[in-house]
């Protein structure tokens, strides 16, 4: 093993220095440094480092370890620096250090509007604060604005857009519900920390433009793109793919469609990702070959293939998958053109490490993970998989090599797919086998389709023939969808058993591969353990009973977990809609081990009462009911938007010292109730300002 593994350590450097940086970054998110006492720590390591490479001879093969130990710690505090100046909270520019109440906040929209069911959307990159004597200060960091649903708001508000508002900025919130997704962390990671809500009353519009050029480019060809698509391409659905699969826009997408992809194990496709970039890559080398034959074309040959590359990848928004692909592609164009060839595991440490320079908390992004896992994974397995079988017949050796690349490339996703998504598609060998090829064939036929949008006939007919080829891929994604077994969902795993699972994965990969049998006794013990764990888990969330009212905004939404099962209550809504459902409850279901709804619960049979153990809650969500035996004890009342009572009528009702305002409640009536609860001394809980409220 060892001599399999050194000579790949050697000819990747960045393999051995990335390790640290990774580390430094996830120091200093969890752990928070002083910046002075690293950048001094980052400074003796470099002197240190420095005055190394001037011994010689024996005293420095003898220390050789410590100039090992130098680069690692010099790597370790530059990911610590980088992740601290990266945070936009620890800038001295940062929106929330500069604002002042009742200062003028000046924003430039660097996207155009998303119409959402209320309101219009866009993020906008903050400039300038102007406090009220005139004074303007600079200000850095981006913000969420809500637009009203106005037909003016059209007219005056588009990409590059430079708007002024007094309305105080609100810091972005998480909804508090159980295992939720981390909101505020994710909107962080992208300079986004505050967002406000603008009527056409509230704002008004500068006629400057403070987008770059470049920005505006990629915007008007963006528009181009999808005007040309809409046009063209039949159907909703058909289009919403169509624009998801060239340039990664995702806002025409039909949710259930969505679902049905990731069910399937087809993701990636209509989630831009190094596949598009490479189907791209191989056209562009087969268009290209002509400037291979000497050396002064294979230069303007790399240029163009880059220029192509990077500008795709800004149009398709510049994922994080995306950009791995294109600066590995970067790697392998500039070697290509310097006759050089280079180590595939230093191409993708090196790309993984100057990503994160960039961005260190890439490192969280949900597609860079995955990305590098399968890029990895089908380095490592791609070869071994496909010499299990031999086929003559060329058909069948493209469909068994095709069948190879989706295997290797699952065995290290698997893992982190199921920690994310809590879900494993079953049937991705027949789903990637059909759509993989058939969307190569469309995204040709769209690039294609933009080159001729010109010639409206040919247009016209090339767009009926791509609606009919995206009918047939959404329809037999629907129908694997639909069969028995598809996706094996409601799987909740820590990270400790994600460790676990790669740790089994590495010991069957060194046995099967190496002819090494000890590796089955490093993998064992883990496959043990990762099962010990799972059977401890399920059995204590079997055990305990415990109610969620959730903040779903604008509605009632009310879990009750006991025994394995939960119990809905609350608007019907919430718990039919898949997106809201998905979103809002079953994360909190999954932490709860409840994937399946009991029939029933043990409610009074006059009055919304639930008992849990020895708990006694009141669902009120009307006026208040008579209550059956004279001011019952209770310990939470749960008020929705519904109830028109005072608290002091339910005190005069009930004897209950806490009260809970779910998020169907309207802010004046919060404001109110929570004013009479202070003034009679009682503790109260509001679902919309204070997150979701647990009982155990």
């Amino acid at each position: 093993m060892l001599l399999t593994v050194a000579p790949i350590w050697k000819e990747a450097p960045f393999l051995r220095v990335l390790p640290a940086f990774v580390a430094g970054i996830l120091l200093q998110w969890h752990c928070v440094f002083n910046i002075n006492a690293l950048l001094a720590l980052f400074s003796l390591f470099l002197i240190t480092l420095t005055a190394s490479f001037f011994l010689k001879g024996y005293f420095l093969y003898k220390y050789k370890w410590v100039l090992g130990l130098l680069i690692m710690l010099l790597a370790m505090s530059l990911g610590m620096i980088i992740t601290h100046y990266k945070n936009i909270k620890n800038q001295r520019e940062w929106l929330g250090t500069v604002y002042t109440p009742g200062a003028t906040v000046i924003a430039s929209l660097r996207e155009s509007l998303t119409e959402k069911n209320k309101s219009y959307k866009a993020i906008a990159d903050i400039y300038a604060v102007v406090d009220g004597d005139d004074s303007i200060r600079v200000a850095k960091g981006s913000i969420i604005i809500y637009f009203s649903k106005d037909s003016s708001v059209f007219k005056r508000v588009k990409f590059g857009t430079s708007v002024l508002f007094k309305k105080a900025p609100q810091a972005v919130k998480n909804s508090g519900n159980p295992g939720a997704f981390d909101y505020s962390r994710y909107t962080l990671f992208q300079g986004i920390t505050h967002q406000v809500y603008l009527t056409p009353d509230d704002f008004s519009v500068a006629d400057i433009d403070l987008q770059p050029r470049y920005m505006h480019w990629l915007e008007s060809s963006r528009l181009i793109i999808l005007d040309i698509l809409k046009k063209y391409i039949p159907g909703s659905r058909e289009v919403g793919v169509a624009e998801a699969l060239l340039i990664g826009y995702r806002n025409d997408l039909d949710r259930d469609l969505v679902q049905q992809y990731s069910n399937t194990g087809v993701i990636h496709v209509i989630a831009i990702s190094g596949m598009h970039l490479a189907m791209i890559y191989g056209l562009l080398i087969v268009l290209l070959r002509p400037l291979q034959k000497n050396n002064q074309t294979k230069m303007l040959r790399g240029l163009i293939i880059l220029s192509v590359l990077w500008s795709f990848s800004l149009l398709a928004g510049a994922g994080a998958s995306i950009l791995r692909s294109v600066v590995m592609f970067s790697f392998i164009v500039i070697g290509e053109s310097m006759a050089r060839r280079v180590s595939v595991y230093h191409t993708l440490a090196a790309s993984a490490f100057f990503l994160l320079c960039w961005d260190p908390f890439l490192l969280w992004d949900v597609g860079f993970q995955l990305s590098y896992a399968a890029v990895l994974s089908i380095v490592i397995f791609l070869r071994p998989i496909t010499n299990w079988l031999y086929f003559r017949n060329k058909i069948m050796d493209h469909i068994w090599k095709l069948l190879s690349v989706t295997m290797a490339a699952q065995i290290l996703t698997t893992p982190l797919s199921i920690y994310h998504f809590h879900q494993a598609p079953n049937l991705f060998l027949l789903s990637n086998l059909v759509v993989v090829p058939l969307s190569g064939i469309i995204l040709y036929g769209e690039i294609l389709l933009c080159i001729l949008s010109g010639l409206p006939l040919v247009a016209g007919i090339l767009g009926s023939a791509l609606s009919f080829l995206l009918w047939c891929m959404n329809g037999f994604t629907a129908w694997i969808n639909d069969l028995p077994y598809a996706v094996s969902s409601g799987i909740a795993v820590s990270v400790i058993q994600v460790i676990l699972l790669y740790a089994f994965i590495a010991g069957v990969a060194v046995w099967l591969m190496f002819r090494r049998p000890g590796a089955v006794w490093m993998a064992l013990p883990c496959l043990l353990l990762f099962g010990a764990i799972r059977v401890a888990d399920v059995y204590y969330k079997t055990r305990h009973t415990r109610m969620v009212v959730y903040n779903v905004p604008g509605y009632t939404a009310i879990d009750v977990f006991t025994g394995g099962y939960y119990f809905y209550m609350g608007d019907d809504t919430v718990n039919a809609d898949g997106f809201m459902k998905s979103f809002h409850l079953t994360p909190a279901r999954l932490m709860n081990g409840a994937v399946k709804e009991g029939q029933g619960i043990y409610r009074h049979a006059a009055l919304p009462f639930i008992w849990l153990d020895h708990k006694k809650i009141l669902l009120a969500d009307s006026v208040v009911p008579l209550p059956g035996d004279p001011s019952p004890n209770l310990d939470v009342i749960v008020l929705s938007g519904t109830v028109t009572s005072s608290i002091s009528r339910f005190r005069q009702q009930f004897r209950c010292s806490t009260y809970v305002f779910d998020a169907s409640c309207p802010a004046w009536k919060i404001n109110k109730w929570k004013n009479e609860c202070d003034s009679l001394l009682l503790r109260r809980h509001s679902v919309a300002e204070d997150g979701a409220f647990i009982l155990d």
